[in-house]
Formats: structure tokens, C-alpha cells, sequence
């Protein structure tokens, strides 16, 4: 059996209230990285502004990344430029060491439609510091994340052109990266991913391999429900798959996953019976912990933690026995 991911205790982290420079109705589907200068959890929150109906990232800082200590007065990222205009969306960040900055990919919305973008910058508290390098990928793409560190001088970049995700390798983050790529995981039918799947945080290293939180879906008639699964990444060939879940390690259960009614940032007709999401988009290590971060129901921010050392050990183990799941 894999470890289990226990809730916080102080879930929701962040609702849509504490939200300080405008009124929203979603606060949610958070980035999230340690922040190498001050030892402290960042999160980049989309912010659903009820007024205009469009995202922007917020800034909120965690010493111990079970509270929230501080959410800044203003967005981190707004929509500044022409392919942001309908609204910046569910970003991740991945620290790249060997370079001693921190890369944010994001989606970012116009009438081209939704295309993955990439900020880069050395300090995370500081996004007047942020730069953006505007959209990398030809057409419309979401849910990318880069892993931390290349491969045969590479950057691996995992990125979902509908509706699986795929692997493709770039020289350099600011020339334009493939729009395909080899694909690594994809919908099964009559599973927990039955209808898509999507990239969640960008993965660490671990003995076993990249250690990568996924999405998956189920198709419209049978709830779209969105729930979290574990795959497991050769080191040396992301390419290759060596473990995916079979069942959902996190799935909507608690109240603050489910949405029952309608809220503005969905649209009901894709949740004919409600909004049911665990969207996982932060991993972190604490303390001898993993720390999973999702948005939870579409709303808010919540969080869950599992001992690193018996999550690898239930993988390899799984892995051993060959019970993962179909990759494809």
C-alpha cells in the first residue's frame, strides 16, 4: 500500500476572503516553492476577481508552510501583457540551482487562447524583479512544469497538449519549446483519469526517480472530478515511466473540495453535480515531510503531507511488485 497523504490540520490555507486588493471569489490553484534566501514557503495563489471575471497571481508567504503569515496587498503578476488579458492561471515554479533562479511557468489567456508562459527571476519575494519571456509553446496548452535539473545538458520541460502529458527537452528556456513531445501519461477509460490528465507540481529527485504529482479527470457525464496521483520518472530518461497510481493518492472528500453550488470562476455545465477538484500544483520538502499543495474545489488553497521517507519506500515497493498503473 502507498503512504498516505494526511490533510493539514489548518486547511483551507487560503480562502478567497483573505485575499487583501480585491474581492474574490476563488483563491486558489497555488504555486509553490521554498524560497532559497529566506528558508520560507511561497506561494503564487490565482486570484478570481469578481468584478472583472479574470485571474492574477497573488503573493503569500509561510514560515512553516502549515500557516499562512502574510498575503501581500497586490497581485505579483497581473495581466500586463496583450497575452494575459483574459487572465494569468495556475502557475508553478521550479528552482533551478545551478543557475540560482527560480522559473515560473504559467497559462496565460487572450483571444490566442490559453498558452503556456514562463517568467524568470532570482528572488521570489521581489516580483518587480519577474521577467517575462511571454508564451513558449505554439497553441493552446496548459499544466507545464520544468524539472530542476537538466538532463545530458537539457532542460526537460513536461507540458499537456490535450489530453495527456508529454516530455520534450529544450537548450534554452527563452527560445520557443516544442508544442509535442513523447507522452508519458495519458486518460484511461473507466479510471480516476478517465477523460484527461495534466501536470501538478514539478518534480523532485528522489532515489527512485523524478517523483511528479499528477492530475487526473473524469469525463463530464461521470462527474469531471478532479483528483492527485504519483508518478514515478527514470532519472536519467524522464522519458520512461516507472510507476504511475492506480487509484487517486488524494481525491475530493472534504467539504472545502466540493462546491455544491455555482461560483464564478466555472463553468456549471462542465460540474453538472457539482465542483469536485483536488488540483495539486506546489511539492515541497519539510522537515522530513513532503508537503503536497492543491487548489481545492476550484476556491481555495489546502494542503497535505506525507513522511518522505515511507512514501519512497511504499513506491519502491509497489514499483518491485509491479502493481503501478497504465501509463498510456
Amino acid at each position: 500500500m502507498i503512504a498516505l497523504l494526511e490533510r493539514l490540520s489548518t486547511n483551507p490555507l487560503i480562502r478567497p476572503s483573505q485575499i487583501p486588493f480585491t474581492r474574490a471569489s476563488g483563491a486558489f490553484n497555488p504555486a509553490v516553492a521554498v524560497d532559497r534566501a529566506s528558508g520560507r514557503v511561497v506561494f503564487l495563489v490565482r486570484v478570481f476577481e469578481e468584478e472583472t471575471k479574470r485571474s492574477c497571481l497573488a503573493l503569500a508567504v509561510s514560515s512553516d508552510g502549515h500557516r499562512i503569515d502574510e498575503i501581500r496587498d497586490r497581485p505579483a503578476v497581473g495581466r500586463d501583457a496583450p497575452y494575459e488579458e483574459w487572465g494569468v492561471e495556475d502557475a508553478r515554479i521550479t528552482y533551478l540551482e545551478e543557475e540560482g533562479r527560480y522559473a515560473i511557468t504559467y497559462t496565460g489567456y487572450s483571444s490566442e487562447g490559453p498558452r503556456v508562459c514562463l517568467i524568470t527571476t532570482d528572488d521570489l519575494l521581489a516580483p518587480e524583479r519577474y521577467r517575462r519571456h511571454g508564451p513558449r509553446i505554439a497553441g493552446d496548452n496548459k499544466n507545464c512544469v520544468i524539472l530542476p535539473e537538466k538532463v545530458e545538458g537539457e532542460y526537460v520541460i513536461l507540458h499537456r497538449p490535450m489530453p495527456r502529458i508529454v516530455c520534450c527537452r529544450v537548450g534554452s528556456l527563452e527560445a520557443p519549446w516544442p508544442p509535442t513531445g513523447v507522452a508519458l501519461v495519458g486518460p484511461r477509460p473507466r479510471t480516476w483519469r478517465s477523460s484527461r490528465v495534466g501536470a501538478g507540481a514539478p518534480p523532485i529527485r528522489t532515489e527512485l526517480g523524478w517523483l511528479f504529482p499528477f492530475h487526473g479527470a473524469t469525463s463530464i457525464e461521470e462527474g469531471n472530478v478532479y483528483s492527485m496521483g504519483w508518478c514515478v520518472l527514470d532519472i536519467e530518461t524522464p522519458e520512461r515511466v516507472r510507476y504511475v497510481s492506480p487509484t487517486p493518492a488524494l481525491t475530493p472528500t472534504m467539504p472545502y473540495e466540493i462546491e455544491q453550488g455555482p461560483i464564478p470562476q466555472v463553468d456549471s455545465a462542465n460540474f453538472r453535480t457539482g465542483v469536485r477538484v483536488v488540483f495539486p500544483e506546489g511539492l515541497v520538502e519539510r522537515d522530513g515531510d513532503l508537503l503536497v499543495y492543491y487548489g481545492a474545489g476550484d476556491v481555495s488553497v489546502a494542503g497535505a503531507r506525507v513522511s518522505r521517507k515511507e512514501l519512497i519506500a511504499s513506491l519502491d515497493a509497489a514499483i518491485r511488485r509491479n502493481e503501478g498503473g497504465v501509463p498510456l
